[in-house]
């Protein structure tokens, strides 16, 4: 753990944070590859590039938030892990009902 007002410089604060939020990201990413058993040994580039750089499209309609998710090669394994999940509601955002949908 670092404390940002313990640094001397802007330029510090800085690259400590970005560091930091690139290993919460690669951290983030790998706990996302060991949830699918085809990419369990994935690097967080190939998680990234095959899941989170995808085309989707949001739509909200009333208390209903839809995903629709673009065509990919892994969609899949998406698919196997939303159809897991039991319904989505987002409690900050008075209890609105999230959705996946693909192409």
């Amino acid at each position: 753990f670092f404390n940002l007002n313990a640094l001397a410089s802007p330029v510090v604060v800085k690259v400590d944070f970005d560091i930091a939020m690139t290993l919460i990201a690669n951290t983030l990413y790998k706990i996302l590859a060991q949830k699918t058993k085809w990419f369990k040994n994935a690097t967080p580039k190939t998680i990234s590039r095959n899941f989170i750089d995808i085309k989707t499209t949001i739509s909200i309609k009333g208390d209903i938030i839809k995903v629709k998710l673009g065509l990919k090669n892994y969609n899949p394994v998406i698919m196997e892990w939303v159809n897991s999940l039991e319904e989505i509601k987002i409690p900050w955002w008075e209890n609105r009902t999230l959705v996946f949908d693909f192409e």
